[in-house]
C-alpha cells in the first residue's frame, strides 16, 4: 500500500485538516504501509515502477491527471474527500464531511470521534449542516476507526466463520466493488485457497452490484439496519406470570433449542452450500456466547413463570451505544404481543443504563421483526444486499 501525501500549501481549513488528519490515522495503523510526500508524476511514477503496489490511499488533493495515470497502472485508489472529477478515475472515496453518496462512502459514520473531539463538534456540524448533539451521537457509536481500516484492507479472512464451517470464508470488507478490486480479490483467493467469499454491497451502488453479478457472485439476502435514539422510558405491562432478567448458564439448554428454530430466514439457510445443521448450530452457539459474554455481552430473558420463551442479546459499542444482536421467541408463544413487551422492558434498561442509541440488523425476509422493530420506534438506517461466492 502507497499513501501519498501533498503539502499543505497555505489551505489550512477545518475539511482539509479532518481528510489529512483521517489519512494520518491509516498510516498510524498500517505501519508496513510506504509513505511518501507528492512532488510530482515523474517522481510519484518512478517509485511505483521501482515497487509493488496493489492500493494507493491520498486525499482528494490528488490531481485528476495524477489519477488518471494511477488508474492506468490498475491500482485501486481511495481517496479522502469528495471531489466531482474524481468520481470516475477513484475506486472507493470516503468523504466523512459529506452527507450523502449512492456511490461512495461518506457521512459522520466515518469521522472519528478523536477528530471530532480536535475541531469541535459545531464547527464539524457546520460542514454537514447538521445539529451539532446529533453529529455528536452519530460519532459516539460509529466505529469508524476500525471501519476506515476495513475499507483500506480490502478484505479478510473471517476465522472464525471458517474454523465453524469448515471451509475458508473470505469476506470483502471495503464495501464497494469495482473491476480493478475483484481482479485483487481474485488474487487474495487463489494465495490464500478461499472456498467461499461473503459481499455486503450498498443496494445504492449500482456499479458495485453491476461488477458482483457479472463476476459470480449471487444474491442470498437483504441486511436491514434499524436506528433508534432513545428517549424516555415508556410504560410496560407484560401478562400475569411473565417477567423479563438476564439470562444465565442454567437457561443456556432452553434457548439454544429456541434459537434453533429461527435461523430458516438467514441467508446461510437459502444458500445450499451450508450444512443445514451446521446452520441450526450457528445459531443456537450464538444465544449460548450471548448468555457468557464472549460474543454479544449479556442477554435478557423473557419467562413464563420461571421457563424462558424468547431471549434478547445485547452488545454495548461505545459508553452510550448498543446493538441487539439474536432476538428469538419459542414458536408456543409467538403472535400474542409478547416480543414487543420483551422488546420494550429490554429497551427501558438500556435507557437506565445511559445507552442512548440502539441498532438492530434483521433480514429483508423477516418481515415480523421489521414490523416490530417500527411499531416501538426503529426507524430505516441502511439496505444492503448480501452476495456470497463459491470456489468449487
Amino acid at each position: 500500500m502507497l499513501i501519498i501525501k501533498h503539502p499543505s500549501e497555505n489551505n489550512n481549513s477545518i475539511g482539509r485538516l479532518v481528510y489529512n488528519d483521517t489519512l494520518e490515522h491509516i498510516a498510524r495503523n498500517r505501519p508496513n504501509a510506504l509513505i511518501c510526500e507528492y512532488v510530482d508524476d515523474r517522481s510519484l511514477l518512478k517509485l511505483l515502477n521501482e515497487n509493488e503496489f496493489s492500493v494507493v490511499v491520498a486525499t482528494k488533493d490528488i490531481s485528476y491527471q495524477t489519477s488518471v495515470m494511477l488508474k492506468g497502472m490498475d491500482l485501486i485508489q481511495i481517496i479522502l474527500g469528495q471531489k466531482d472529477e474524481l468520481a470516475e478515475t477513484a475506486d472507493i472515496i470516503v468523504d466523512p464531511l459529506y452527507r450523502r453518496s449512492e456511490q461512495f462512502l461518506v457521512g459522520p459514520k466515518y469521522l472519528t470521534p478523536p477528530l471530532l473531539k480536535k475541531y469541535g463538534a459545531e464547527a464539524i456540524a457546520g460542514i454537514l449542516k447538521m445539529d451539532a448533539g446529533l453529529l455528536q451521537k452519530e460519532v459516539d457509536s460509529n466505529q469508524a476507526e476500525d471501519k476506515l481500516l476495513e475499507v483500506i484492507d480490502l478484505y479478510k479472512k473471517l476465522e472464525w466463520d471458517s474454523d465453524f464451517f469448515g471451509v475458508n470464508i473470505g469476506y470483502v470488507s471495503c464495501l464497494r466493488l469495482t473491476p480493478s478490486i475483484e481482479r485483487r480479490v481474485k488474487d487474495y483467493i487463489r494465495k490464500e485457497k478461499i472456498d467461499m467469499l461473503e459481499y455486503l454491497c450498498n443496494c445504492h451502488d449500482k456499479k458495485s452490484v453491476l461488477t458482483a453479478e457479472k463476476n459470480g457472485y449471487s444474491f442470498v439476502d437483504i441486511r436491514l439496519t434499524f436506528e433508534q435514539t432513545l428517549g424516555e422510558c415508556s410504560e410496560t405491562t407484560l401478562p400475569s406470570g411473565f417477567s423479563v432478567r438476564k439470562a444465565n448458564k442454567s437457561d443456556i439448554g432452553k434457548l439454544r433449542r429456541i434459537a434453533s428454530s429461527i435461523y430458516k430466514l438467514s441467508r446461510y439457510y437459502y444458500d445450499a452450500n451450508f450444512d443445514e445443521a451446521k446452520v441450526t448450530e450457528f445459531y443456537s452457539n450464538w444465544v449460548e456466547k450471548a448468555v457468557l459474554g464472549t460474543f454479544d455481552d449479556y442477554a435478557y430473558v423473557l419467562c413464563d413463570g420461571n421457563e424462558p420463551v424468547g431471549f434478547c442479546s445485547i452488545k454495548e459499542q461505545r459508553e452510550n451505544a448498543a446493538s441487539i444482536g439474536l432476538f428469538g421467541m419459542s414458536f408456543d408463544y409467538a403472535g400474542k404481543g409478547l416480543a414487543a413487551g420483551l422488546l420494550q422492558v429490554v429497551l427501558n434498561r438500556l435507557k437506565r443504563d445511559r445507552i442512548d442509541y440502539v441498532e438492530v440488523v434483521t433480514q429483508g425476509r423477516n418481515y415480523g421483526a421489521q414490523r416490530l422493530y417500527q411499531r416501538l420506534g426503529f426507524i430505516t438506517k441502511s439496505t444492503e444486499l448480501w452476495y456470497h461466492k463459491w470456489f468449487h
